[in-house]
């Protein structure tokens, strides 16, 4: 996979009494691993730290500690690790999906963990679902910052709002209101890619198609097309320099000559008006040249 979407969800609270994690509510199949063993789980039990929990198809459990609940679907997989002195809770989530109800506390205190992102929180309600594929998180309270592990991206998610990573595309941030993706160090990237905002929007020509590149006042208007100058490049592999302007595929143009079809060059004030056609200085070519 080329990216790992890993929701690390981290909470570092003031220092607290350790309370546990019980069993508030469970329907269909719900298991824990015990020495190896897995155990069905009932209403009202306590789950040690580092458990193994997993619910079927048809499986739904809800955990509480104080305030806090850990809420997971059918076919989900997690553990929950408490350490630290202040008690830093971390849920390590292999796949399935996840509801988070976490108190609003002045320092992070939580972390959730899959195999492709991160998210850091001081308080909130959010869902995580993870698969072989990829990983999302949509926030329905407070505010959440997603991590691309892999990638090494971050993205505060807010209500109304879903980040996502998959094998595919790094961290993608969509709904409403302002979507701002970083790197860890800071730079502003597109969203869905790795590219650097710094880095595109260079020069003053303006590109509008796919690999046409301006330089100074040109324009690109198709495909691999590359103007400099005030050039005009108008067509696939159309390279313009100066005043020239190059008009169809493969077309060259210097200085104020002009290019007018397949494979001409023109140069200084010279025209070339059909295939193959060459002009220097202030001559015309006109035809498709013998040798």
């Amino acid at each position: 996979m080329r990216l790992v979407l890993s929701l690390l969800m981290l909470f570092i609270a003031a220092p607290i009494v350790a309370d546990e994690w019980e069993v508030s509510r469970v329907r269909g199949e719900v298991n824990q691993q015990v020495s190896g063993k897995w155990q069905a789980i009932a209403r009202g039990d306590v789950i040690a730290d580092d458990r193994l929990l997993r619910t079927g198809s048809d499986g739904r459990i809800g955990l509480s500690r104080g305030a806090e609940t850990i809420e997971l679907q059918g076919d989900t997989q997690i553990r929950i690790k408490d350490a630290g002195d202040d008690l830093m809770t971390s849920v390590l989530q292999d796949f399935g999906a996840v509801s988070i109800d976490v108190e609003r506390r002045n320092v992070q205190h939580f972390s959730v963990q899959t195999p492709f992102l991160a998210a850091v929180v001081k308080g909130t309600r959010f869902t995580v679902r993870s698969d072989q594929r990829g990983a999302s998180v949509d926030v329905s309270r407070g505010v959440v910052q997603v991590q691309d592990t892999i990638n090494d991206l971050v993205s505060d998610i807010r209500p109304g709002q879903e980040a996502t990573v998959t094998t595919e595309t790094p961290l993608l941030v969509d709904g409403m209101g302002t979507k701002s993706v970083w790197s860890f160090e800071g730079v502003s990237v597109i969203n869905g890619t790795t590219t650097e905002t710094t880095l595109s929007n260079n020069g003053r020509g303006n590109g509008n198609s796919g690999s046409s590149n301006a330089g100074g006042n040109g324009k690109g208007n198709s495909g691999s097309s590359n103007a400099g100058g005030n050039g005009k490049g108008n067509s696939a592999s159309s390279n313009a320099g100066g005043n020239g302007n190059g008009n169809s595929v493969s077309s060259n143009a210097g200085g104020n000559g002009n290019g007018n079809s397949v494979s001409s060059n023109a140069g200084g004030n010279g025209n070339g008006n059909s295939a193959s056609s060459n002009a220097g200085g202030n001559g015309n070519g006109n035809g498709k040249p013998r040798g």
